[in-house]
């Protein structure tokens, strides 16, 4: 997938933020209206998530008037709750999109940092958990960071965001059903415009990519490409496309005559 320029420019989770809060007011706030912030940020993010993947994935969670947030699916330790859930009686947990928010600097370090451990051990639980018990189903996670995050590093240390990407890394890649499965198959990085005059204006960058070790990536995706991203992720899995010589790829399943009677 080619990515877009830096800003793409039809791009943006304004409406979700505001759902969420008055983000500079709770940037100097407490910690449980930070908290609070958080919860309903990934909530509207996973609506429209889904509504973005409905068209290909029919009767996925949330639904369009937003009943089903974190919608139950079995793992190998009971049952837990998925921001993002597209489940189906054939095929079980079929694709999941887990939804992070970091949204807000530590007052000490002023850098973004000091939740990524945390945010990075709900992932491998939660890949774990799910893989574990369905190890054919396809998990995707989105972490939202400021765009900010890109600029906090310094002379020798990686920048927030640079951070993010190494640390997340380790998070993604996998591939296979019997790959590890504290694994995603896709791993984004949503980075956000906190600014007054490009408020809510987003761009994503695949974990798997090289990224600056300070400043904002020269080029990031876009909120339909990362959705068309997820879903590249799910038909690999379960109806991988077949490439001829000449480049053309067919994505029709492969048409199978039935054994004739002697």
């Amino acid at each position: 997938m080619k990515p877009t320029s830096a800003h793409p420019a039809a791009c943006t989770i304004a409406s979700e933020l505001r759902v969420a809060g008055d983000y500079v007011a709770i940037s100097a706030s407490d910690r449980p209206a930070k908290k609070n912030f958080a919860e309903k940020l990934s909530r509207a993010l996973a609506s429209r998530y889904a509504n973005a993947l409905r068209v290909k994935f029919p009767g996925i969670l949330p639904g369009p008037d937003g009943r089903g947030q974190e919608s139950r699916a079995r793992t190998s330790k009971g049952v837990k709750k998925l921001d993002v859930n597209y489940s189906t009686v054939e095929l079980g947990l079929g694709l999941g999109v887990s939804i992070k928010t970091l949204n807000f600097r530590d007052p000490s370090t002023r850098r973004y940092t000091k939740n990524f451990t945390r945010a990075d051990n709900e992932l491998r639980a939660e890949a774990g958990d799910y893989h574990t018990r369905q190890p054919y189903a396809v998990l995707c996670a989105v972490i939202f960071l400021p765009l900010d995050a890109c600029l906090d590093g310094g002379t020798k240390s990686p920048s927030s965001f640079g951070q993010a990407v190494r640390l997340f890394r380790e998070r993604s890649g996998r591939t296979e059903p019997d790959d590890d499965p504290t694994a995603f198959e896709l791993v984004l990085l949503g980075l956000y415009d906190t600014s007054p005059a490009k408020f809510g204006k987003v761009g994503f960058f695949d974990v798997t990519t090289a990224p600056p070790r300070t400043g904002i990536p020269a080029q990031l995706i876009s909120f339909e490409e990362s959705v068309a991203a997820i879903t590249a992720a799910y038909d690999q899995r379960n109806n991988p496309p077949f490439q001829w010589a000449d480049g053309a790829r067919d994505e029709a399943p492969i048409e199978r005559d039935e054994d004739a009677d002697d």
